[in-house]
């Protein structure tokens, strides 16, 4: 249903069924992307995710086909998206969801699509029909255009920060600071933010094209292999967000 109804948008969604467990009916989790657009690496996410919990998943070409495959390139791209227009379209997919007969939307940010995920849970928090809960992973929403003290008086937050990342203002540990202060105002919904000392910015990626771009961004050192280095705290991140959306999505009344 979603994928007819996805022909009236501005841009492809990608869909991603569980393939390891019994779906989750009714539910549906929005995976926003990085800079770079959609690339494998963010559709691995969206699968795992999907497989990990039951929950049908949707990944919005918000480039509309254009792809990053550089630093230089991603920025552009990046500086590019307008976020009022890119959330206001991201309301259209909520909206198309619920009429799809998907009741229980949640939405997964990375990188500057974690910033879009608390930027759509502020504005669906607004309406009748806000998001059952919103994880962003290193990226925060900016706070000129979006109030995220809003959200967690109708959305679960759950956020995910390196503890040695240097994007400055965004995902530093200032920022994550700044962002659990401003959520856990007047909050009424549950508010987690979990920092992962040791690690720098994007350590969920784990393909080796991401691999390689967050070694060139000086992200991690040139001489390790975060395949094996980061297993465990990967491991520890994906557990807290799957057992986020299974508890607040309707997973634990999963049903074959």
């Amino acid at each position: 249903m979603i994928a007819q109804a996805a022909k009236k948008l501005p841009f492809q969604v990608f869909t991603f069924k569980p393939q390891k467990l019994s779906r989750v009916p009714g539910s549906a989790i929005i995976v926003l992307q990085e800079w770079w657009g959609i690339d494998t690496q963010i559709k691995v996410h969206a699968q795992r995710i999907a497989d990990s919990t039951g929950i049908f998943s949707v990944v919005p070409d918000l480039y509309k086909g254009k792809i990053g495959v550089t630093a230089e390139e991603a920025n552009h791209l990046m500086s590019n998206l307008d976020w009022n227009t890119a959330v206001g379209e991201l309301g259209e997919l909520t909206e198309q969801l619920y009429e799809a007969k998907y009741r229980d939307v949640g939405s997964i940010g990375f990188c500057m699509g974690g910033g879009l995920s608390l930027a759509l849970a502020s504005k669906m928090a607004e309406t009748r029909k806000p998001l059952k809960a919103a994880v962003t992973c290193y990226g925060t929403a900016p706070g000129d255009k979006f109030d995220v003290r809003t959200i967690t008086k109708k959305t679960p937050v759950q956020g995910h920060f390196g503890g040695q990342d240097k994007m400055a203002g965004f995902s530093d540990p200032a920022a994550a600071d700044a962002l659990e202060f401003n959520l856990k105002a007047n909050s009424l919904t549950d508010v987690e933010i979990f920092r992962y000392p040791d690690q720098g910015h994007a350590f969920l990626n784990d393909q080796d094209w991401n691999i390689e771009k967050r070694k060139e961004l000086g992200f991690i050192s040139k001489d390790v292999d975060p395949k094996q280095t980061e297993a465990d705290v990967r491991l520890l991140a994906w557990d807290r967000i799957n057992k986020f959306f299974i508890k607040n999505l309707g997973g634990e009344t999963r049903r074959d």
